[in-house]
């Protein structure tokens, strides 16, 4: 009896001491799981009794906790990119002792195109220009019996210069108006077309100077003469466009016109002087070309021959007055003539700009046959020649 219990007590301490081995794992592993669960640290202290175990175990959590803080209050690592990144990304220098941008993030272009909202747009020729202004004319005339020319005349002794002649000079210039109209309709089209045009123009002049006429008894009578210069102009062109300046352009060309041209200087009849009017109707040719200076300023010249350039021609027909600008000097008569002008125009403020030129117009006749003048038997030669200044207020679509 006692030896069984006995074998039952041994038993029982075996039993005690296979629990006691194995409550620390299987403890631990609990512990683990509840941790995983709560994502709260817990500590199990095995291996003493009582309030032993709770004070040691107080003191490692709290341990614990403070390591946590610390661990919690250390400052981050920065990220380092990579060098594909670092490469990938525009206008971002990345180095140990730099982190500044040094290049702007968003780079703008502006549109420049003809159709473009921001910028300067490449101005084509314009559909038309509009020129009003004003003149400022001298005028010289001469006529010589039986030479080439006036100079040659002039030049002759003084009892070998015999016959009639004719001398007018202005003192001081005449002011007047004139307007000019070019029309370029396919300014627009992108083909060479573009070029092709109408020039229209208008000027007079309103001339006054006193006349002395010397009578047979050696009077003189001093009269106030009055006269008026006009000018016409319908003449078709066309003018070749190109750019001076590829950073920001500027239009120049060179061109072709011709077609009519009428020149009149009319003098008052009823002041009974010998001052000699002409009117002409005439064909014209030319060349002129623009060439760009600055935005504000631009080089133009033009040059014409006139083709036949008789007097005693008008639009409005014939008359006396016109007859005797041929019959006065011969029978008939050739006549030549050109002009050349040179000035600067340019923009001042949008579609409106400026214009100065200033422009020599020649005409020389050459009569042959007997005239009414006396000492035109064999006829002579007249020459007569305008320089005026043109200056004016432009206006283009």
């Amino acid at each position: 009896m006692t030896n069984a219990r006995h074998s039952m007590v041994r038993w029982g301490l075996w039993c005690a001491l296979v629990v006691a081995l194995a409550a620390p794992p299987a403890l631990a592993a609990a512990a683990k799981r509840q941790a995983v669960a709560d994502a709260k640290p817990s500590i199990v202290v095995l291996g003493l009794e009582g309030d032993s175990r709770r004070r040691l175990g107080a003191q490692l959590e709290s341990a614990l906790r403070g390591t946590r803080h610390e661990a919690r209050s250390l400052p981050e690592e920065p990220a380092v990119a990579s060098r594909s990144e670092v490469e990938g990304t525009r206008g971002v220098e990345v180095g140990p002792a730099s982190h500044t941008t040094t290049d702007p993030f968003l780079e703008v272009a502006l549109d420049t195109g003809s159709g473009g909202t921001v910028g300067d747009a490449v101005a084509g020729p314009p559909l038309a220009r509009l020129t009003l202004g004003g003149t400022t004319t001298w005028r010289s005339y001469c006529a010589r019996p039986g030479v080439k020319s006036c100079g040659a005349y002039d030049r002759l002794p003084e009892d070998e210069r015999l016959g009639d002649t004719v001398s007018y000079s202005s003192s001081v210039p005449y002011l007047g108006i004139f307007a000019e109209l070019e029309l370029l309709p396919l300014a627009r089209n992108p083909s060479l077309l573009r070029g092709l045009g109408l020039v229209l123009g208008y000027q007079r002049g309103y001339a006054s100077t006193n006349v002395t006429l010397v009578g047979d008894a050696g009077q003189s009578t001093t009269r106030e003469v009055v006269a008026t210069d006009s000018v016409l102009t319908a003449q078709a062109m066309y003018r070749y466009f190109f750019d001076m300046d590829g950073a920001n352009p500027r239009s120049g060309y060179a061109g072709l016109r011709g077609g009519l041209r009428t020149r009149a200087f009319d003098v008052d009849e009823s002041a009974d002087s010998p001052l000699t009017g002409t009117h002409r109707v005439f064909a014209a040719v030319g060349l002129e070309v623009s060439m760009p200076l600055v935005d504000w300023a631009r080089l133009e010249g033009a040059g014409q021959i006139f083709l036949s350039p008789r007097p005693g021609k008008s639009l409005g027909g014939g008359g006396s007055a016109l007859d005797a600008e041929l019959s006065d000097y011969g029978t008939s008569v050739s006549s030549f003539g050109w002009e050349a002008e040179l000035g600067v125009a340019g923009d001042i403020w949008g579609p409106f700009g400026y214009s100065v030129r200033f422009r020599v117009s020649r005409f020389q006749d050459t009569f042959s046959g007997a005239g009414t003048k006396l000492g035109w038997d064999a006829g002579g030669v007249a020459a007569e020649t305008y320089s005026s200044l043109h200056w004016g207020v432009t206006a283009t679509y």
